[in-house]
């Protein structure tokens, strides 16, 4: 088994032939792939994840930096993003929190964050996948200067991300689904993917359960054909991936095969709560853990390396095998 999955290095087989040289990353480390799946693990991520704190500060809860996406998946250990979406005037998709007063980022241009995120990936080519939550955030974009609504552009995030990560490198609602009517079907029937046929991979969520999710989900049954899963309440048919919850209902989630990110500790947090928070999340097995304080520095940081989740993983879970780069 350890040596197919070895050899196919994913769930979609080997990639086309592109005219490139193969992606050579060496020999799987990894000795348990064939038994965790990617719900049986637990990471840190970032709220906001390209957050710079503005040289005017209106508001508390922008009071942060994040350092550059390399530097987090590279030195901290971050596997989970979320990147804020707006929309230019010539339909360039930017990535910021709010126009004007809280607009500084490490990464405008989506493609370079995308860009940033597939070269450490093609340099660590065994990392677990990694999730990255759009959230479009065009409340205020109609009378920003040089920003549009997002409205029915929404279907073009698809066709960008498709031009940074071949399709080899996504994980997808289709890949999920396989032969089954639903994702929700495919999760109770099958469950996520085993780690040894997703690793290299990242997979893309939806911030959103109002018109633009409306919007994302139409003319797309079950997001068939769709780069995004989408933010979800457990009773829906396309349901895998939920964003925020209280602890009780993280574990009932995660307890039902749901794969979920929450955020923890934040900006103007005071020590103590910051880590109550985080320990809340982590103790209910959410499985993608995300902070302001991603990184050291102040009176407190989440400190989390890839590992066995705590609810979902099995009892042969070994931390150093989820991930050794």
């Amino acid at each position: 088994m350890m040596i197919l999955i070895a050899l196919l290095g994913g769930c979609k087989g080997a990639p086309e032939d592109t005219g490139e040289a193969p992606w050579d990353r060496g020999e799987n480390p990894h000795q348990l792939d064939d038994i965790l799946r990617l719900n049986h693990i637990q990471v840190k991520g970032t709220h906001n994840s390209y957050h710079l704190e503005p040289e005017q500060v209106f508001d508390d809860s922008h009071r942060y930096s994040h350092p550059p996406l390399t530097e987090q998946l590279d030195q901290h250990g971050v596997r989970q993003f979320e990147l804020d979406l707006h929309l230019t005037e010539e339909e360039a998709w930017q990535v910021f929190h709010l126009p004007v007063i809280d607009q500084e980022t490490v990464c405008l241009a989506f493609t370079d964050c995308l860009a940033e995120i597939k070269a450490w990936s093609d340099a660590n080519g065994w990392h677990v996948p990694i999730m990255i939550w759009l959230e479009p955030k065009d409340d205020l974009d109609a009378t920003a200067s040089g920003l549009q609504s997002i409205g029915e552009h929404l279907l073009t995030v698809d066709e960008v991300i498709r031009s940074v990560f071949p399709e080899d490198r996504l994980f997808t609602p289709d890949d999920l689904r396989g032969d089954h009517g639903s994702l929700s079907e495919a999760l109770v029937a099958d469950g996520w993917p085993l780690l040894g046929e997703v690793r290299g991979q990242v997979m893309f969520s939806l911030l959103s359960t109002g018109s633009h999710r409306d919007g994302y989900l139409d003319g797309a049954a079950d997001l068939a054909g769709r780069v995004l899963f989408v933010d979800s309440a457990d009773t829906d048919s396309f349901a895998a991936t939920i964003k925020d919850g209280s602890p009780a209902s993280i574990t009932a989630w995660t307890q039902a095969g749901f794969l979920v990110t929450s955020n923890g500790s934040r900006a103007g947090d005071d020590a103590k709560t910051a880590e109550a928070a985080d320990t809340a999340l982590l103790d209910a097995g959410v499985h993608h853990a995300a902070t302001d304080m991603a990184a050291p520095g102040g009176d407190h940081w989440l400190d989390l390396a890839p590992r066995c989740n705590p609810v979902t993983a099995p009892a042969e879970c070994e931390d150093s095998e989820v991930e050794r780069l």
